[in-house]
């Protein structure tokens, strides 16, 4: 069992960092997933469906201990409201990545043909846009480091810019693909069409919510 409490005397970001590390292993394999469903490979989704649950559920446990031991008599440098929102953020990538692979496990939901490539360059820029705000916990344990050094922040909230950017780069490949899929909708199903439209969405929303990590980042060094 970790001992948060230990942790956060060495290092007040340490934990997140940690638990941002086991999210991004649930987002890790869902390139191979959505290959998988392209292949209609469903024993292998259904493997990967597995991976990313564990995963999920381990980043949940530790979401919880940080929870439980963030004691007040801990001395931070940073506002304990801001760090626990952005727990929750980090927390809800690994949720919608679990929500992903459950849905199209469940319904066994193909990839369109005409839709394949398209849907697995948009997992792709989603997945580089999570790995650019794992980037983030990092640096942000060499700004409390130095005391908040002007460099550090500098470099910091450049970063914090690149994540908002490729998050806007994965907006606009959602937008694509929507479009597309509405030209082509007349040879899917129905049902199909609307699970998919979701499914685009909570693509998007793993973008959307390492943006927000970053957002929350940037308010962290505001208020020191």
């Amino acid at each position: 069992m970790i001992n948060i409490s230990s942790m956060f005397a060495k290092s007040p970001f340490k934990p997140l960092r940690d638990h941002m590390d086991k999210v991004i292993e649930s987002i890790d394999p869902l390139k191979e997933f959505f290959e998988a469903l392209n292949q209609q490979d469903f024993s292998k989704a259904e493997e990967i469906q597995r991976q990313v649950t564990l995963a999920e559920e381990e980043a949940d446990s530790i979401k919880n201990e940080v929870r439980n031991h963030l004691s007040i008599n801990i001395f931070m440098p940073i506002n304990r409201r801001d760090l626990l929102e952005m727990l929750d953020m980090q927390d809800t990538i690994a949720d919608v990545a679990q929500d992903i692979v459950n849905l199209l496990t469940l319904r066994r939901m193909r990839l369109p043909a005409e839709l394949s490539q398209e849907v697995i360059q948009f997992v792709e820029k989603a997945q580089s846009v999570c790995y650019m705000a794992q980037g983030l916990s990092q640096e942000f344990g060499d700004v409390l480091e130095s005391g908040f050094g002007r460099h550090e922040i500098t470099k910091l909230l450049g970063m914090i810019d690149q994540v908002s950017s490729a998050e806007t780069e994965a907006d606009d490949l959602e937008d694509a693909l929507v479009r597309k899929m509405f030209a082509v909708e007349d040879k899917m199903k129905p049902v199909d069409v609307v699970f998919w439209y979701e499914v685009f969405e909570w693509i998007g929303d793993l973008a959307d919510y390492s943006k927000k990590t970053g957002s929350r980042l940037r308010l962290m060094i505001a208020h020191n």
